[in-house]
């Protein structure tokens, strides 16, 4: 069985920001998760505009309650033309933000909310 956006997982320890995760943890996330990861990694490459994603990209937290109203919308489509314009524009953004995140701790100070305004 394939899982989709209505897949219950114990997901519940999953912080609402995952780059609050260790880089170790992440690795281990995804390796727990790895049906997920391989059908959502299917998903983003049918999906995606431009170069596939890569075959290390974290596709498996759109299995979390973080990313769940945009898998809603990718499990619907087969193509980017069924997406509407702005939840494109979001799984673009998805897939800018979290391509270095199974290799790298940098950057996660853009994805904290508690940021110092200049």
């Amino acid at each position: 069985m394939l899982p989709t956006p209505d897949t219950a997982l114990d997901t519940n320890d999953f912080p609402a920001d995952p780059r609050a995760i260790p880089l170790q943890q992440r690795r281990i996330n995804q390796s727990r998760l790895h049906k997920e990861q391989k059908f959502w990694l299917e998903r983003l490459r049918q999906l995606a505009e431009g170069p596939p994603p890569d075959k290390d990209f974290p596709a498996f937290l759109l299995a979390t309650p973080t990313f769940r109203e945009l898998a809603q919308h990718l499990a619907k489509a087969t193509a980017r033309a069924q997406l509407p314009g702005l939840v494109a524009d979001e799984m673009d953004w998805f897939l800018q933000a979290f391509c270095n995140y199974l290799r790298t701790s940098d950057g996660e100070d853009s994805f904290t909310s508690s940021k110092q305004p200049r």
